[in-house]
């Protein structure tokens, strides 16, 4: 599905930032806009919208040639040693996310945008995290239930 509609509706609910997630995988596209905007980030692992099989497949050992390069963003993981058995940990890291948009928008505007987005056709949008002030820690993004 065209991510055109999809990326005008998250401006008209005023995304401040988004980016289509392919090659990097979630966590290296999140470590990519947390960084340069000076913001850290929770992510809601019980909130990823994952393909059916998907932790199946990598608990099988079945990962992409990609996997192996973004699993050096592990170090971006504030809370990480906490995930590593976590059976949807490989998931954040790997490449083969069909390109679905991640975006930033304003709390206050978040429930409303996933329902335009869904009434779109956009089934498998989902709040996954919130955007927080930069803390101490050198690592922006904190994992969370």
């Amino acid at each position: 599905m065209s991510n055109q509609a999809g990326a005008i509706c998250l401006r008209e609910f005023g995304a401040g930032a988004c980016t289509d997630l392919t090659g990097f995988g979630l966590l290296g596209h999140l470590v990519e806009m947390t960084r340069p905007s000076g913001v850290d980030a929770h992510l809601y692992m019980s909130a990823l919208p994952l393909f059916e099989g998907a932790v199946e497949t990598v608990a099988a050992g079945i990962t992409s040639s990609l996997q192996p390069a973004n699993v050096r963003l592990r170090r971006a993981i504030r809370n990480q040693a906490q995930w590593v058995e976590d059976a949807r940990y490989p998931l954040l890291f790997d490449p083969q996310t069909a390109g679905g948009l991640l975006a930033t928008v304003p709390g206050q505007n978040a429930d409303a945008c996933v329902a335009a987005l869904k009434a779109l056709g956009y089934e498998y949008t989902a709040i996954i995290g919130k955007i927080v002030e930069q803390g101490e820690a050198v690592e922006p993004v904190v994992l969370c239930p």
